[in-house]
């Protein structure tokens, strides 16, 4: 059987294709467009089933069926969206459509109908031979035969007894008496959610799946899919399985099939044994090129394979570009590459990942650029995933200005499409860096903005509550002509008109509640006052008290941490590698800026708004509201979780820019350290490895010893999984008494350097989330807008506190 696959989006095309050829020997092909699907026909000779996106550019699906059925009328016709057909039914007619994120056990069900109803009548096609892929899709009634292989029965039970395993809610069993690889399908194809556990002598690892797919995976030190296919290598132990568990963060972004499939290619290639990284990334992964240290293999594209990596000067995350052997073998195809990533170089804009250096390192050629900790909003729609109001305007606001500056620049550009799109892990959209040597073609602003339109709304479709003017927005930007946007200016001025309405106020609602829950309190009161005098009395005490609690509870942030400041003599002290220099008198707090400090300086901003207390070049009309405020203080307040890690009043504050440390510090008063500074009051006079030696002890720090090992339980080492209550760890205590410089969270300081042509501020000391805590490490790695969940800060002051 012949089978045709057309969709815009080129993961969806290559995922379909590789699940039709995996489970069956059909002649399977993959397009992107309706035209391109005309010549791929005539190159064919015909096909016997289209797979097809409805709405697409050039040629919607209903068009190129027509076409196709014009010259093959018994064609068969799958429709695959994102949109609602409904109004449409008449042109969709008997044709089985599928919603986007596709479930392969549904469209391989209705490939194998096709195939009998073919075979019945004669069409054309040769009966293939049974597929030697690992699993089948089942149907309602037997596994799909013989188009489609089942998975070997397991060797000490049988598919029956699994089956029924699978169907609690939890379970456990031993991998003797079944194969992992049957286990892992059958949750899949009953799409499951949830987390297993597997064992396999001392080493373990864990797998979470939701509604049937593999979304995150840790085997020790191994994360995402290489974690998968080590599992895969196991073949006794035991396993568990928790129902409703979820993990804190996704690492896997294919389908359960590839990863499946590919697991046991390499678990046979291997030959059952535990390396189950391919020769390329056994190449390098772990190897030094240049000045970096090779971590895990995260992609590859035209040039090549993308690497995750560590910039050991400064312990930098970069993501690394290395150039395909076969091409580095040609003088022009290196010289091609290296002017593509000195363009790309080029193009400076905080919106725009950055591409920092080229460089050759072992005979081999590589680019390093910004590495995104997040996903793209391909992945997103790959996954099903959906985005909020609030985010698509912020992608459409970040996009816009970043296209609008290539314009300008009248800057060569690649296509933009949803793979070029990333949401960082700190929600900040991106723009990858699509600069190029030439023009193909030259880019149309109001096909960009089309183009942006329709990337959204997929991403969006399925999310509840799209506001009105958000879709109006997206219907306008699909529009040609004076009806549409003609311009980037045009677009970002009608985003800021939506952003009022659509931004979260949260915090505001939460201060209104609690006003009016005393303002009934205070009633009450009066209502008392009729009583008899002791009852009075004792009612106004009690509703008073109640008043004082709830107010102290719910809206007068308070902790038990007092941070005040320590004073930090003057003198010399070593800095650095032994430099020595002299700093006078300042005092710094003693504790990192807590979130009950934090909220204090936020409700003051909302009883009197004013930009006094901003940085130079803020940004107009940027919050000081952290990313999720209105989650984590809440739960911060009532000492419960965020994120599946316990938190309260007492955590640092985190999620905050540089802009947020800055206009803190002015306005209570102080200012940032200097990186000077800080050093000194960490490392004291004799500068001091660690704040409490020169020896390292995680038990002394809240340290990344076990980030993520487990989120639903603190921390085997330190005691907790990401932040601590500043007070936690009172071995983390420097020659002067400040506590929380080695571990915990890291810390904005006033200084900044010249990176890639922007004044990037320096971070300093360790974090729950990254291994260095050598104190004198130094970070370049965020801009003065971007925060993350392990960044905070603390102030200090040249003149001592009025209490000393």
């Amino acid at each position: 059987m012949k089978i045709l696959v057309v969709d815009d989006e080129e993961i969806i095309v290559e995922s379909l294709v590789e699940i039709i050829r995996s489970y069956g020997e059909f002649t399977v092909e993959g397009v992107l467009s309706g035209p391109d699907a005309l010549a791929k026909v005539a190159e064919m000779g015909g096909v016997d089933l289209l797979i097809t996106d409805v709405v697409m550019d050039r040629m919607d699906g209903f068009a190129l069926r027509d076409v196709l059925r014009s010259t093959q009328p018994k064609l068969h016709v799958i429709f695959v969206t994102g949109y609602d057909l409904s109004d449409y039914a008449a042109n969709v007619g008997s044709a089985l459509i599928l919603s986007k994120p596709i479930q392969s056990t549904a469209i391989l069900q209705e490939i194998h109908r096709i195939w009998e109803e073919i075979e019945g009548l004669g069409v054309g096609s040769v009966q293939p031979e049974p597929a030697t892929a690992v699993f089948a899709a089942p149907t309602s009634t037997a596994e799909l035969t013989p188009v489609l292989k089942a998975a070997p029965e397991p060797t000490a039970a049988s598919s029956t007894d699994l089956r029924a395993l699978v169907q609690k809610q939890g379970f456990t069993g031993q991998l003797d008496q079944f194969q992992l690889v049957d286990i892992i399908q059958m949750c899949c194809m009953s799409r499951r959610s949830g987390r297993l556990r597997v064992s396999h002598g001392v080493e373990s690892g864990v797998i979470y799946l939701k509604e049937g797919n593999m979304i995150h995976c840790v085997v020790g030190d191994l994360r995402g899919e290489h974690g998968v296919y080590k599992i895969i290598g196991w073949d006794v132990g035991q396993f568990t399985f928790e129902y409703g568990m979820e993990p804190d963060e996704q690492t896997i972004m294919v389908g359960w099939e590839h990863l499946v499939m590919e697991g046991c290619r390499r678990r046979d290639e291997s030959g059952g044994g535990q390396d189950m990284l391919s020769e390329a990334e056994r190449s390098l992964v772990g190897k030094v090129l240049g000045d970096y240290e090779v971590i895990r293999k995260l992609g590859e594209g035209q040039w090549g394979e993308t690497y995750e990596a560590i910039q050991t000067s400064v312990r930098r995350p970069v993501a690394m570009k290395v150039l395909r052997a076969d091409l580095a073998h040609e003088g022009s195809m290196v010289q091609e590459f290296v002017a593509d990533a000195s363009t790309k170089a080029n193009v400076l804009h905080p919106s725009i990942v950055s591409v920092f250096e080229a460089g050759q390192s072992s005979g081999l050629y590589f680019y390093t650029r910004e590495y995104i900790d997040g996903a793209t909003l391909a992945d997103y729609q790959a996954q099903g995933a959906v985005i909020d109001d609030p985010t698509a305007l912020r992608v459409i606001r970040v996009v816009a200005e970043a296209l609008s500056y290539l314009s300008q620049g009248k800057v060569p550009r690649n296509l933009l499409s949803a793979k070029s799109i990333y949401i960082a892990s700190d929600g900040r959209p991106r723009l990858a860096n699509l600069a190029r040597l030439k023009h193909d073609a030259e880019a149309i602003v109001q096909r960009e903005i089309q183009e942006l339109s329709r990337i959204v709304s997929a991403t969006m479709q399925g999310a509840v509550g799209a506001s009105p003017g958000i879709r109006a927005m997206l219907s306008r930007m699909r529009i040609d002509g004076a009806g549409g946007f003609l311009s980037y200016g045009a677009l970002l001025q009608a985003v800021k008109a939506l952003e009022p309405n659509v931004v979260p106020a949260e915090a505001f609602k939460m201060n209104e509640r609690d006003r009016a829950a005393i303002k009934a309190v205070a009633d009450a009161k009066k209502r008392q006052k009729r009583t008899m005098l002791y009852s009075t009395i004792g009612l106004f005490i009690l509703l008073w008290l109640v008043a004082g609690t709830f107010y102290l509870k719910f809206m007068k942030p308070h902790s038990k941490v007092t941070n005040g400041l320590v004073k930090i003599p003057a003198g010399p002290f070593i800095y650095q590698n032994g430099k020595t220099l002299s700093l006078p008198d300042f005092w710094i707090d003693k504790y990192e800026v807590t979130i009950a400090q934090y909220a204090v300086f936020l409700e003051a901003l909302e009883k009197n708004p004013t930009t006094k207390y901003d940085a130079p070049r803020q940004p107009k009309g940027k919050s000081h509201t952290p990313k999720n405020w209105d989650r984590f203080y809440v739960q911060a307040r009532n000492a419960k979780t965020f994120e599946f890690t316990p938190i309260n009043l007492s955590t640092p504050i985190f999620y905050v820019d540089w802009y947020d440390a800055y206009a803190y510090a002015k306005w209570a008063g102080r200012r940032l350290p200097t990186e000077q500074e800080w050093e000194k009051a960490a490392r004291g006079a004799n500068g001091n490895l660690y704040a409490w030696g020169n020896t390292f002890d995680t038990s002394k720090l809240n340290s990344s010893a076990d980030y993520n090992s487990d989120p639903r339980v603190e921390g085997a080492k330190d005691g907790y999984n990401r932040w601590a209550p500043v007070d936690k760890h009172p071995g983390d205590i420097s020659p002067y008494g400040v506590i929380d410089m080695t571990g915990n969270v890291s810390e904005w300081t006033a200084s900044t350097e010249r990176v890639m042509g922007f004044d990037t501020p320096v971070i300093r000391g360790g974090s729950f989330r990254l291994p260095d805590y050598e104190l004198t490490k130094r970070r370049l790695d965020l801009l003065q807008e971007q925060a993350t969940m392990s960044v905070g800060f603390r102030t200090v002051s040249d003149t001592p506190p009025p209490a000393q």
